[in-house]
């Protein structure tokens, strides 16, 4: 059983992962100044790396929704355990995409 303590810790490198997986994205993907479309794919993966959710109603911790979609569908309940953390993911995905392409766009306009 985790501590509160090696929880956070193990959700700190967690995110620490992806933040710096996403920086060698931006850097290998898109070598030049990002765009609109880029930055979107950019909050896409960020979304996806990043969405927290819940593995199931009785649990109390978060976990990447992209993870617990998988465990869920593949080792759980199937499609209908796996359904709602799918649609967190879905919703970080979205705004994740929404905010690199303001995000994107906004370095443009700064830039010129």
């Amino acid at each position: 059983m985790l501590t509160t303590q090696s929880y956070l810790v193990a959700m700190l490198i967690y995110c620490m992962a992806a933040i710096a997986g996403l920086v060698l994205m931006r850097r290998s993907w898109f070598s030049q100044r990002l765009s609109r479309a880029g930055g979107v794919v950019l909050g896409c993966m960020a979304g996806l790396l990043l969405t927290p959710a819940f593995p199931g109603p009785e649990v109390a911790t978060m976990a990447p929704a992209l993870v617990v979609v998988l465990f869920n569908a593949l080792f759980g309940g199937g499609i209908e355990t796996a359904l709602t953390p799918g649609l967190w993911l879905l919703g970080g995905m979205v705004l994740g995409g929404l905010w690199g392409g303001w995000w994107a766009g906004r370095r443009i306009r700064t830039a010129l």
